[in-house]
């Protein structure tokens, strides 16, 4: 970054993190939760898309079957679990069993 220069995301000292704890203030527990059992989910499984539970449906997630960029021709893996911590566990096992010996 060159001396003087803003960094990426913020403009003028303000940044995305005020305007996200913001946004998050008026929150209820329940979403802020799930908004931080997402960011958690996201930071140790980049590879992984992850949907928020709806409606008392499962956490749900999906990942190529491999290191080849995502295509209509690829195999994808799912993952599913009633919990943000038990579909970790499904990815992590996933992921285990994609990686070479």
């Amino acid at each position: 970054m060159e001396r003087g220069s803003t960094p990426a995301g913020q403009e003028g000292g303000h940044g995305i993190l005020p305007d996200l704890l913001e946004a998050l203030a008026g929150l209820d527990a329940e979403a802020t939760k799930a908004i931080a059992e997402i960011i958690a989910l996201h930071r140790d499984f980049p590879a992984w898309a992850v949907w928020l539970p709806s409606a008392g449906h499962a956490w749900v997630a999906v990942r190529p079957a491999s290191a080849r960029a995502p295509g209509p021709d690829l195999p994808v893996v799912w993952a599913q679990a009633p919990t943000a911590t038990g579909l970790a566990d499904r990815m992590r096992r996933a992921d285990g069993q994609l990686s070479p010996p």
